[in-house]
């Protein structure tokens, strides 16, 4: 097995991790800046290995290793997702009432 494509896996798992940490902080714009740098290290992962390489029990173990991490992000992604999604609904009812006006022009008038 080369080591490199051992160096990767450990990029990749570092990457997932660090992932996870800008999810709790809800910044979204570095989960997607390591989202994209995983993509790549991916990308490499897949020309580096062989398949031999994937029957190794060093390979399973990293892949046992990386599931609940992946997983974690994935749920966390899909759950921020969701609030955002809500968040936008919200603002946008808010944006489409008929005389309604964000600047507070309605309740100012009445006072």
């Amino acid at each position: 097995m080369a080591e490199d494509a051992k160096a990767l896996w450990e990029k990749y798992y570092v990457l997932t991790l660090e992932m996870q940490k800008f999810l709790d902080r809800e910044d979204v714009d570095e989960f997607l800046d390591i989202a994209e740098q995983r993509n790549v290290i991916f990308d490499r992962m897949q020309a580096a290995i062989t398949p031999k390489d994937k029957e190794t029990e060093a390979y399973k173990d990293f892949l046992t290793k990386l599931q609940p991490v992946a997983k974690d992000v994935m749920s966390r992604a899909n759950a921020w997702l969701a609030r955002s999604r809500q968040r936008n609904v919200k603002v946008r009812s808010y944006t489409s009432t008929p005389g309604f006006q964000s600047s507070g022009h309605m309740v100012n008038a009445k006072f």
